[in-house]
């Protein structure tokens, strides 16, 4: 989940709390928010300049071991055991989360667990890991051309032309479901051939998805889209669309499509291994068009310390990282190839056969010093550049640049035969009498058809549209409730009904009555009154329930008029398809944030000079003192050989009658071990209470 996500959720207390840091008070008097500071890149690198020696520390061991991946305390202990103190690495940790970098949630047994945000990750590889600068070698290609790169895999229109067209499909076809609540078989494949999503460059994802057995990777990321944009209403009896909300997602451009469609594919299919999100986070932050060599990638990693695989993971288990080979084979089957699957990127080979990838939809804008722009909102789009081309064979010629609300009404009335950089549209008799079922006029196609062509359009095509359009309507089909009676004395009955004329459309011979739609439940009411049983409506063919409508959504094209509404429906709030990985969405997140001093209990137990006096005790004094330091994990200042040294105790052991202390030494780094004679003055050292020595 990203940062919007978790400070949303968060409980007005901890929001308090985070606020009311120092570092945050001239921002928020400015008129920001919490979700801005936290969001923008120039804030956190002042914010870390800000940081003590322990919160660095603390914060670049959560980025470079654990990542975005869910951890708890011991955990973070157990990372930080070679470079602090346990009370060291807690203290700075709750100061990093009083500053909301990290977001605290709280189990039902009452466990804590905590996480730090995918975009938060992103964030933090750009301030702690800052791209090649001049002299350096570039993450980035220069000189292309000499490379001669050949392009070896790359894909149809994207992923929002796919979405679009199972939309087209849904609203066009009585999409139902199985007694198991899937897709029927055979709408199933349709719908899986209209997707130029290959399959098995989805699969090294790992998505985990209900009915993993009849729906493929593309088919789970499809119901993955549709359920978490909202674009379906609930409906029992098969998919039905909800108009809104599809009238807002048409309404954006495709950049701003593509924004949303790879949030949702990052929250859905983040790798868990560190680096490899490290590796996913240096791609983001390449700017569209140029090429980043696979070895570089890999390079750069190792160069900042990010190729290991975290603790816990399965490269951490061997003391050597991936062979670039293997590494580079898990990179493309869980991430690169499932962008190149959905129009965002390309990959090539250079002239000695090794890898290269590009943006060419940049899904999101990078921030920092490199990226490329946004791209063109729907709310800069004029009309202008939404035009197509109708030809005189009926032939519908439809740039890419065409807007989705276009496309839209588009194929309503035509059928699409290409989808390429340019789609190819064809009007025909049959596609015009599916515009005209669906509510369209035939005035009101040929003016669509004028609104939207480059070059006018032909007369050959405005007088065959109204021609084929003149039968249309004068004979037709029509469902009705209709009331019927078993014999005569029935019929007179319900004439002599008070207030039937208000009910009754129009008679049906001399025993039935075709029923206005809006009075089938008074008149229902009115015959139980009078002593009948009408029952339930029956339904001659055996079905039950009522049909569905079959009148396409018509956009408002004044794009304007929707600007003001939130075009992802909040997303991220959405219950989605797709198994989340980590489950934290079932957790509350914690209230309130423990002060420095509840992590050591009983702190008002102990003798207020062991913390203040640095001077000689007695050894069964000293004793204690360590004892209680390994208890809290925390430190030990003491004089040894005429010189001062801040130990982190790790163990006491009986040794020939006496006892030894083994530890840390903090500055050297170091394990020592020291018998109490050893050393002269000794003080405890409680981080975030006593910490100067």
């Amino acid at each position: 989940m990203n940062t919007k996500y978790y400070v949303a959720r968060m409980p007005q207390e901890l929001r308090s709390q985070i606020e009311a840091e120092t570092v945050y008070y001239t921002w928020l008097k400015q008129g920001e928010t919490l979700e801005s500071i936290l969001n923008d890149p120039d804030k956190m690198h002042f914010l870390y300049s800000q940081l003590s020696v322990r919160e660095r520390k603390v914060l670049m061991l959560i980025v470079r071991s654990i990542g975005c991946e869910s951890f708890d305390t011991s955990r973070l202990e157990k990372l930080a055991a070679s470079g602090m103190s346990g009370a060291d690495a807690k203290v700075g940790f709750l100061q990093l989360v009083k500053k909301g970098l990290i977001f605290p949630f709280r189990k039902s047994w009452g466990e804590h667990v905590y996480v730090m945000s995918l975009d938060g990750l992103g964030l933090w590889q750009r301030v702690l890991f800052p791209l090649p600068g001049m002299g350096e070698e570039p993450l980035l290609l220069s000189d292309e051309g000499s490379l001669h790169i050949q392009l070896t895999e790359s894909n149809g229109p994207g992923l929002a032309h796919d979405l679009f067209q199972a939309l087209v499909f849904i609203a066009q076809n009585d999409v139902k479901w199985t007694k198991n609540g899937t897709i029927n078989k055979r709408q199933l494949q349709k719908l899986s051939e209209l997707l130029t999503l290959p399959d098995p460059w989805l699969e090294g994802a790992g998505m985990k998805y209900a009915y993993v057995d009849i729906y493929s990777p593309k088919i789970a990321f499809l119901m993955e889209l549709l359920t978490r944009l909202e674009l379906l209403e609930g409906h029992s009896d098969g998919l039905l669309l909800h108009p809104l909300n599809l009238e807002r997602w048409l309404s954006l451009s495709e950049k701003e499509q593509n924004d949303t469609l790879y949030a949702i594919w990052k929250q859905a299919a983040f790798p868990g291994a560190v680096w490899l999100q490290h590796a996913v986070s240096l791609l983001e932050r390449s700017e569209e068009g140029g090429w980043i060599r696979s070895t570089r990638i890999l390079d750069w990693l190792s160069q900042q310390g990010l190729r290991h695989g975290g603790e816990g993971s399965r490269e951490s288990m061997s003391p050597f990282p991936l062979e670039d080979a293997e590494a580079l084979l898990q990179l493309e089957r869980q991430w690169i190839y499932p962008l190149i699957a959905f129009g965002w990127m390309e990959k090539g080979t250079d002239s000695h056969g090794v890898p290269l990838y590009r943006w060419i939809k940049h899904p999101i804008k990078p921030a920092g010093p490199v990226g490329g722009g946004a791209g063109i909102s729907s709310s800069e789009e004029g009309e202008d550049q939404e035009r197509f081309y109708v030809q005189p064979d009926f032939e519908l010629l439809v740039p890419p640049e065409v807007g989705f609300a276009v496309r839209w009404e588009l194929s309503v009335l035509a059928d699409l035969h290409k989808s390429d950089q340019v789609s190819l549209y064809k009007l025909s008799k049959e596609s015009l009498q599916r515009a005209m079922e669906h509510g369209r006029r035939a005035e009101e196609v040929i003016n669509f058809l004028e609104r939207y062509s480059l070059y006018g359009v032909p007369e050959n095509i405005k007088l065959t549209i109204a021609q084929w359009a003149k039968p249309f309507g004068k004979v037709g089909l029509a469902q009705v409730v209709l009331l019927r009676c078993l014999d005569e004395a029935a019929a007179d009955a319900v004439r002599k009904l008070p207030g039937s004329g208000e009910w009754l459309l129009e008679p049906v011979g001399q025993l039935a009555w075709i029923v206005k739609p809006d009075q089938v439940k008074k008149i229902s009411e009115a015959l139980t009154k009078a002593g009948w049983m009408p029952g339930k409506i029956a339904q001659l063919d055996g079905a039950t329930g009522p049909s569905r409508g079959t009148e396409l959504l018509k956009p408002d094209f004044d794009k304007r008029a929707l600007s003001s509404a939130d075009p992802t429906h909040n997303w991220l709030f959405n219950k989605g398809f797709i198994y989340s990985r980590h489950g934290l969405g079932y957790f509350e997140m914690e209230p309130r944030l423990p002060e420095i001093r509840d992590l050591y209990p009983d702190l008002n137990g102990i003798p207020t000079g062991w913390v203040r006096d640095y001077r000689a005790y007695h050894v069964s004094t000293r004793r204690e003192m360590v004892e209680k330091a390994m208890e809290w994990r925390a430190g030990l200042q003491v004089r040894y050989n005429g010189q001062d040294h801040l130990i982190a105790p790790r163990k006491l052991q009986e040794t020939r009658g006496t006892w030894s202390m083994t530890g840390l030494e903090q500055t050297e780094q170091q394990e020592v071990c020291w018998f109490p004679e050893e050393w002269q003055e000794m003080k405890m050292i409680l981080p975030g209470i006593n910490d100067k020595y």
